[in-house]
C-alpha cells in the first residue's frame, strides 16, 4: 500500500519519477533495483532528465521514510502503553498474594480447584549500598576499558601525523538541491509532497467492527 501511495503522491511532481518507482516496486531483488536506477543515466543526451528524476525520487524517499519513523514512533509509543499497563497489572497480581501471605490470609501453598499458588523464596541476592570500589578487594572485579579518541587521532591526522593502526577516511554524501530559476515554486512542492506523505501514512488503518 505504501507503494502505491508515495507514487501517486510522486506523480503530481515528476512523470518519470513516478514511473521509476513504480518499477522499483516491482522488483524483486536488490540487484534489480540497482540495475533500474542505472538505467535513467543510460540515455544520451538525457542527463537533465536523468538529474532532475533522480531528484525528484529522492525528495519523494525523504518524505516518506519521514513520515513512516513518525507512524513507527506512534505504534511504539502505543504499545509501549499497552505493555507497560499490562505488566503493571501482572505484578499487581504477584503483589496482592504476597501482601495476602504477610497477612496469614493465604499459606504458601494454596490449592483451588484446579489450580495451585506457590510462594517460594528466590536464591539469596545482593544489593551493595556503597560504591563498589570501597568493598575489600576480594568483593570487587576491576575492569580496564579502553576507547579511543577518534577526535584527537582526526585531529592528528589533520597535522599531517597519521597514528599507527588507525585509517582517517572522508565519506562522500550526495545533496540534491533546487535550480536558483525555480526554487521557491519547487519548494513549496517538497512542503506539500512532504505533508501529503505524513498524512498518508500517520495511522495505521483500521477495518470497522461488523
Amino acid at each position: 500500500m505504501l507503494n502505491y501511495l508515495a507514487q501517486d503522491s510522486l506523480s503530481q511532481f515528476s512523470v518519470q519519477a513516478s514511473e521509476l518507482w513504480g518499477h522499483l516496486s516491482e522488483a524483486s531483488t536488490p540487484e534489480e533495483e540497482e540495475s533500474i536506477l542505472q538505467a535513467i543515466w543510460e540515455t544520451q543526451g538525457e542527463q537533465e532528465k536523468a538529474i532532475d528524476t533522480q531528484a525528484e525520487l529522492a525528495d519523494q524517499l525523504d518524505a516518506e521514510i519521514a513520515a513512516i519513523k513518525a507512524r513507527r514512533q506512534h505504534l511504539v509509543d502505543i504499545h509501549t502503553t499497552a505493555l507497560e499497563r499490562l505488566e503493571r497489572w501482572r505484578n499487581s497480581l504477584d503483589a496482592t498474594v504476597l501482601r495476602l501471605n504477610s497477612f496469614g490470609t493465604i499459606p504458601n501453598v494454596a490449592i483451588g480447584r484446579s489450580r495451585q499458588i506457590h510462594i517460594k523464596e528466590n536464591p539469596p541476592s545482593c544489593e551493595v549500598q556503597i560504591n563498589p570500589k570501597d568493598l575489600p578487594e576480594e568483593y570487587r572485579n576491576e575492569k580496564t576499558t579502553y576507547t579511543a579518541n577518534k577526535r584527537k587521532i582526526v585531529t592528528a591526522w589533520n597535522r599531517g601525523v597519521p597514528v599507527d593502526g588507525t585509517t582517517v577516511f572522508k565519506k562522500r554524501k550526495v545533496e540534491y538541491k533546487l535550480v536558483a530559476s525555480n526554487a521557491g515554486d519547487q519548494a513549496v512542492a517538497f512542503a506539500e509532497r512532504t505533508e501529503v506523505a505524513e498524512k498518508k501514512t500517520k495511522k495505521p488503518r483500521t477495518s470497522k467492527p461488523k
